[in-house]
């Protein structure tokens, strides 16, 4: 999944106009969120996600790093909706009801 990015980066001769995203998160994209507090958090989940440097991540205009943290946490939404209805781990629970105890 590609973002394109509003301001693109330039550095030198290479110039980042977009991020890919995998589709899915893993364990290590929680626990480089989890390391860390605020926005050191996002920019390490939207790095480890697309699979770029925070670094670079660090340099996006505010705009576009909005738009990649929404991004992630709309992929960490769906993988969340898919582990609710595993029968397996909740087994007495609807989606709706997961959803509501998160409120």
């Amino acid at each position: 999944m590609k973002l394109t990015l509003k301001h693109p980066l330039e550095f030198g001769k290479i110039k980042v106009e977009e991020l890919t995203f995998r589709e899915y998160t893993t364990a290590a994209d929680y626990l480089s969120f989890d390391r860390r507090g605020g926005v050191a958090q996002r920019i390490a989940l939207i790095a480890s996600m697309s699979g770029t440097d925070e670094k670079l991540i660090e340099q996006l205009r505010g705009s576009d790093y909005r738009r990649a943290e929404q991004f992630c946490e709309n992929i960490m939404a769906d993988d969340e909706a898919e582990a609710v209805l595993d029968k397996n781990i909740f087994p007495d629970k609807t989606p709706e009801q997961v959803e509501a105890e998160k409120k």
